[in-house]
């Protein structure tokens, strides 16, 4: 199943987009990866892992304003059996595009330095990677390193192999959530707000799940 996490006052009986904001801090990401899937903003699923989402996350305390924390606190959680959109690794985004785009400079990164960012931090990890493993690489513990040796320096393939594929979260420009299957809130509240608005009853279940 995917899910998508969202703020109950965000949420509509219908076809939702996502909020395009290009003062965001991951614009720069967004905007990289737009030029690959062909959109962007986008809006994000993760594939069957609900801590993706954040809908299991405690509201943070003091990092965050007082809307902010009740807005994470009054989410809403949707599945789908089905989804058509386009894949993208969760750990590769964060630890290699993220970290590569939110690189700090006096320019924001546009997409061609990010991808120029991205074969640099992938020669840094194979090097690093050859010389921690005698020059021989597994393509288990090493899957990364392993696939930009055989395809370096062309990026568009690795990112092909490795990253855009089936595996825990996928991006898509808009989303019915009319076609949930399943509707996780938390409190009879929601539920009353969420069958208002038309959702369907047998599909919304109260789903307190544990926060970490």
């Amino acid at each position: 199943m995917y899910y998508h996490c969202l703020p109950l006052k965000y949420v509509t009986y219908g076809t939702i987009v996502p909020h395009d904001d290009p003062g965001i801090a991951n614009r720069p990401a967004y905007e990289w990866l737009g030029t690959y899937c062909g959109y962007c903003p986008q809006i994000w699923l993760s594939r069957a892992a609900i801590d993706i989402t954040g809908y299991r996350s405690e509201a943070r305390k003091a990092s965050i304003s007082g809307s902010a924390k009740r807005a994470e606190r009054d989410s809403i959680l949707f599945g789908f059996n089905q989804v058509a959109g386009f894949p993208v690794e969760s750990e590769f985004w964060w630890r290699g595009v993220l970290n590569t785009a939110l690189t700090p400079l006096d320019l924001p990164m546009t997409p061609p330095d990010v991808d120029a960012g991205l074969a640099s931090y992938l020669d840094w990890l194979l090097a690093d990677d050859l010389v921690e493993n005698a020059g021989v690489l597994g393509e288990g513990a090493h899957r990364w390193s392993h696939a930009w040796q055989k395809e370096r320096p062309n990026l568009a393939a690795f990112l092909k192999q490795k990253v855009f594929i089936e595996s825990d979260q996928l991006v898509v420009p808009s989303l019915n959530l009319k076609s949930a299957q399943r509707v996780f809130c938390r409190n009879e509240r929601q539920k009353k707000d969420l069958r208002r608005m038309g959702f369907i009853e047998d599909r919304i279940e109260i789903r307190n799940m544990p926060r970490r």
